[in-house]
């Protein structure tokens, strides 16, 4: 939760690396929303610089999600997933997405796929949420 700090160790590792898309993706993570166009454009760029950084495609899909344009969020999250199908967070988000365009039955495929996820990778979701919308899809 603390933002500033955040930023400083973000800007740090990209001057000890500038070709980070990790810290490049934190950054634009942590970035003011007023603009989103701006951010697109500049998360847009960046994912052309580094396609294969799950980050940025999740970043991406964040700022997608955040304007409720779930077609494109999807899209961007699948890309982070297809790169990292590890991550609990990114498969989440994807079902989220999936939940959100109506598509339930690989929306449950992917909120299940989190939840294995999460018993070997941090997850920043709500465990019994998710088993509980699980529960809801379910035919």
């Amino acid at each position: 939760g603390d933002r500033d700090t955040a930023v400083r160790h973000y800007r740090r590792a990209l001057v000890l690396d500038p070709k980070n898309p990790s810290a490049v993706a934190g950054l634009a993570a942590l970035a003011d929303l007023s603009r989103p166009e701006g951010l697109e454009e500049q998360l847009r760029a960046d994912i052309t610089r580094y396609p294969q950084s799950p980050a940025l495609h999740f970043t991406l899909g964040n700022l997608y999600a955040s304007q409720s344009r779930w077609n494109e969020a999807q899209a961007a999250y699948f890309d982070a997933y297809r790169l990292d199908p590890d991550s609990a967070d990114i498969a989440y988000n994807l079902a989220v997405s999936l939940d959100q365009l109506g598509q339930a039955r690989l929306a449950a495929d992917f909120y299940k796929r989190a939840l294995a996820a999460s018993e070997t990778h941090a997850a920043q979701f709500d465990k019994g949420q998710v088993s509980r919308r699980i529960a809801e899809l379910k035919p």
